[in-house]
């Protein structure tokens, strides 16, 4: 009988008047909320994905708004489930002396949650790199934190130092650059790239538009082969897959685009190209 109402209310809203009704309905809710994480439409690239942001709010994390800096420091007091493949990779892996490129940080919430779990090694350096509005805020937190030298801050990837490792946890989505493009702009190449809660989709590559609460942002989702063919460019090795369950990517009246799970793997570069 569930079932059966479900296919019944699911061909209702497929009724041209009733679809458009519902459409509209969502691109007010999408426009103007600001506590919730919602996403709206599909489209080819970040340019279209940004024309098509309701007016209102600022285009991405480097912006003015406090809260944009602000968001996720809930995550800082313990790891999420989707952070456990990071946490078993860097504990089994990382060795004295290295350094971590925390590509798309934030002020730091992943080093400031797994700091409660991992002992890192004598020398072994944190860095983040984000947005300036983003990574103002981080230093401003670990001043008022009274983080270790171990954490560093960069806000221009020219300027970022070599580094052992690169981590993308969440971030990858955020970037119009390709995965080997970025990597590509380091002075070294990494040992590793660690890539976690990353949207892939079995077969079609677009972006979509992410209503964060204080901002639009173009969101990337990634074909399998997309990805595959960027790890190939790069001529990684793939040392681990995973998924994470309690990540999902929901796009109304995209069905057929949506994702139930995120990725993650882990990658073992060459030490030359």
């Amino acid at each position: 009988m569930y079932e059966r109402a479900k296919e019944l209310l699911h061909q209702v809203e497929q009724l041209p008047l009733i679809n458009e009704a519902l459409e509209r309905h969502y691109a007010r809710r999408f426009a103007s909320a600001t506590n919730a994480n919602l996403f709206c439409g599909v489209y080819p690239d970040f340019a279209t994905a940004s024309e098509h942001a309701p007016a209102g709010k600022p285009i991405g994390y480097d912006n003015d708004a406090p809260a944009s800096a602000e968001m996720y420091r809930f995550r800082m007091a313990a790891i999420s489930p989707c952070d456990y493949p990071v946490a078993f990779w860097l504990n089994r892996l990382m060795q004295p002396g290295q350094r971590l490129l925390d590509f798309g940080g934030h002020v730091g919430v992943l080093y400031y949650a797994l700091s409660r779990y991992l002992s890192f090694p004598d020398g072994f350096e944190w860095q983040l790199y984000d947005v300036p509005a983003v990574i103002r805020e981080a230093r401003q937190f670990a001043k008022a934190s009274n983080a270790p030298p171990a954490l560093t801050f960069c806000d221009d990837l020219k300027q970022a130092p070599a580094c052992d490792w690169v981590l993308f946890s969440g971030s990858l989505q955020y970037l119009e650059d390709s995965l080997s493009s970025l990597v590509g702009q380091l002075r070294t190449r990494p040992t590793y790239v660690l890539i976690n809660m990353l949207p892939v989709h079995r077969t079609k590559s677009f972006v979509t538009l992410q209503n964060i609460g204080t901002a639009f942002c173009p969101y990337k989702i990634y074909s399998a082969d997309e990805l595959a063919a960027e790890v190939a460019t790069l001529r990684g090795e793939v040392v681990d897959n995973w998924r994470n369950a309690d990540k999902a990517c929901s796009i109304p009246f995209h069905a057929g685009h949506s994702l139930d799970y995120y990725c993650g793997q882990l990658i073992r570069l060459p030490a030359t190209q």
